[in-house]
Parts: structure tokens; C-alpha cells; sequence
């Protein structure tokens, strides 16, 4: 990003080849399947280019990229009048599809059986937006609780709290699913 703000154009496609999978990796893991993740990561680098003499290198590229990221994801949501970020999957016919109830048939037993995979993505889908999101940096980008807080625009021992309540909640949506297939 330096040698883009001292004039050198290659650099900036330099950064979109280095970072545009990880910015649409976090779109898509905030908002899901949804049909703006990929505009979206490109206005992330359209805002980043147009960012060039306002950028300070007060900590890493990727956490300016996913402030810039993540609020524009925001933005997506309030146009959209959600309330939260994800919502359940749909099924063909566009009817959402709640969490597997743990004392309905077993799903590793169902013809279609989901995987453990499928069961933490729609838990983590049913986390309220800001623990999802905390949750998301630090899990799939590796983030601390600094830089997280820089995105969230919240202290780190906000940040901190966030993350306990979400693996709670987690736990909590989890664990049912675990003792059942315990059972087993």
C-alpha cells in the first residue's frame, strides 16, 4: 500500500491479487451465499484505491481492508433492512431451513446426512452479527483482539467478551447435536 501511495499504480493490482480472496472469503463467511459478496469485495478495492492519500500504516493492510470491508457489509444489511447478517439457509423454493432439532432423525443416518461442517456454519449463522463477526476474524482470519477491535470499532476486552459469549452460544447450539450422536 506504501508503494501505491508513492505513485506506483502496479502496486495496487499487486494488493487486489494478494487480498481479494480474503476479502470475499470474509464477506461470504459474514453475509453468507449472498448475491452482492462479490460486488462488494470490489467496491472494498474501489474505497481502498480511492483511500490512497488517507492511508496510515497504524497497523496491518488487511485490518484497513477488513474495516473497510466489514462496513460495507454493514451497509449491505441496513439497505437490505436485515437485522442480522446471515439468515438460516433456504431451500430451493426460498423457505428458510432451521437448525437440525438433535431429537429428530439423526442426520449422519439421512440419505442427504450433513456434516459437522454444515452444523457449525448454521450455528454460527444463528450467532447475533457482532459475536459472529469477532468470531469470524479470530477463527478464519487469524485475527487478535486488537485488530478486531479496529474492525468492530469496539475496546479489545469488548472484543474479548464477544468472543466468549459467541462460543458460548456455540456451545450451547452444539452440544445437543454431540450428545446425540454420543448416544448413538
Amino acid at each position: 500500500m506504501l508503494a501505491f501511495q508513492a505513485g506506483d499504480e502496479s502496486a495496487f493490482d499487486s494488493l487486489v491479487k494478494e487480498y481479494q480472496n480474503a476479502a470475499f472469503a470474509m464477506l461470504r463467511r459474514i453475509l453468507g451465499p449472498h448475491a452482492m459478496v462479490e460486488d462488494l469485495a470490489q467496491e472494498a478495492f474501489i474505497r481502498v484505491y480511492r483511500a490512497k492519500s488517507r492511508y496510515r500504516p497504524a497497523g496491518k493492510f488487511t485490518t484497513f481492508l477488513y474495516r473497510i470491508t466489514y462496513n460495507l457489509a454493514l451497509n449491505r444489511v441496513r439497505d437490505d433492512g436485515r437485522h442480522r447478517l446471515l439468515s438460516l439457509p433456504q431451500s430451493p423454493e426460498g423457505e428458510p431451513m432451521p437448525l437440525p432439532d438433535p431429537k429428530a432423525e439423526k442426520p449422519w443416518k439421512a440419505p442427504n446426512r450433513a456434516n459437522w461442517a454444515d452444523h457449525v456454519a448454521q450455528a454460527l449463522q444463528a450467532l447475533p452479527r457482532n459475536q459472529r463477526s469477532a468470531l469470524v476474524f479470530q477463527h478464519y482470519d487469524g485475527l487478535d483482539l486488537v485488530e478486531i477491535g479496529h474492525i468492530l470499532d469496539v475496546p479489545p476486552p469488548a472484543v474479548k467478551s464477544l468472543l466468549h459469549r459467541a462460543r458460548e452460544n456455540m456451545r450451547a447450539l452444539l452440544q445437543p447435536l454431540k450428545d446425540a450422536e454420543q448416544d448413538e
